[in-house]
């Protein structure tokens, strides 16, 4: 099959680290249990092949990282808004489908830059002589296709990763038992980036949603991607996560469904013999006129021991019969007429 060379794929990172030996590859192989349960499949994402172990996602285990959706990156961003006309779709899609699919955690991230709290906006106006310095003040407003829900969490961040300046991001992650994050958001090439480095370098699974993200331009979304797109981290679609993520609750739910079912078929037998456990039972006998000791046909009490609850028996041949194909020892006691 022959692929299109597109711009910027001269970027990617094809090989192991720079500083790893030749072995590289096979020690990561073989040393992750990970990698060992997964499957390694080939994805087309934007035009680019990639290739790579693709352990199958748990909702439960998955939090869905959303980055500065806010006006002062989509809304009063007249560049971003005429490169990505989609990304609003794409993006309600990917929140809607973690929310049905009962995604760990999903969480907001907005930008709040002031010389107070962000040291780097002082390096930033020092290269940047002349020019407006970025502070954001965020408002209270959301954009109307990306809002947050009650109970969904949201953080403050005071540089371009969402991990830094202590935003509890890391913590939240570890104390809930996250360990897949699906990033989206704006803008691809620096704050959703920067975050994406954050969340892998500390460990986690890291998922970038290459069609939930936005730039200042389509070839600067593009070589972001290309620079360590399934390097650091993956490269997924909104579409893909979708079929994925049904696929493992349809799994989830048809493995409930035949415990189930296993449960509701259980064995008649297995069940008089768990309830027989610690039974006693007295069987009426009675004195015929010539004194001989015969079977009463009426009903018979059978108490446990364990609940002292009362089962009745139709006769003493279809009890004696039942009982004893249960190993229940059987005594009986005479009774004159």
């Amino acid at each position: 099959m022959t692929t299109t060379k597109r711009k910027y794929d001269e970027l990617k990172i094809d090989g192991p680290p720079l500083f790893c030996n030749n072995n590289f590859t096979t020690a990561a192989a073989t040393s992750s249990p990970q990698h060992e349960s997964s499957s390694s499949t080939t994805a087309k994402v934007d035009g680019h092949l990639h290739r790579h172990h693709c352990p199958p996602l748990d909702a439960s285990k998955t939090a869905l990282l959303i980055v500065d959706v806010q006006p002062e990156y989509w809304s009063e961003c007249p560049p971003v808004r005429h490169d990505f006309p989609a990304f609003p779709t794409h993006l309600s899609s990917l929140i809607q489908n973690c929310r049905t699919q009962n995604t760990k955690r999903i969480i907001w991230v907005r930008a709040d830059y002031s010389y107070e709290h962000s040291p780097w906006l002082h390096q930033f106006a020092r290269l940047h002589e002349g020019t407006i310095p970025p502070i954001v003040r965020p408002s209270s407003k959301w954009e109307e296709f990306a809002t947050p829900l009650d109970g969904e969490m949201v953080i403050t961040k005071t540089s371009w990763s969402s991990t830094s300046g202590g935003t509890g991001l890391l913590d939240t992650l570890k104390q809930d038992g996250i360990d897949t994050v699906l990033v989206c958001g704006l803008i691809t090439s620096v704050c959703v980036q920067h975050s994406a480095f954050g969340v892998f370098e500390a460990g986690y699974r890291t998922i970038l949603v290459t069609d939930a993200c936005a730039d200042r331009g389509r070839e600067r979304h593009e070589a972001a991607l290309a620079l360590y797109g399934d390097y650091m981290y993956e490269l997924r679609s909104v579409e893909s996560l979708k079929v994925e993520l049904e696929e493992q609750q349809q799994q989830k739910k048809g493995k409930k469904k035949k415990h189930k079912k296993n449960d509701g078929t259980t064995n008649n037998k297995e069940v008089m013999s768990s309830i027989m456990k610690g039974v006693s039972v007295s069987l009426p006998f009675h004195k015929d006129g010539a004194g001989n000791v015969g079977r009463r046909d009426k009903k018979m009490m059978i108490k446990s021991e364990s609940n002292d609850s009362l089962t009745s028996a139709t006769s003493y041949d279809d009890s004696v019969s039942s009982i004893e194909d249960h190993g229940v020892a059987v005594g009986g006691a005479v009774a004159d007429e």
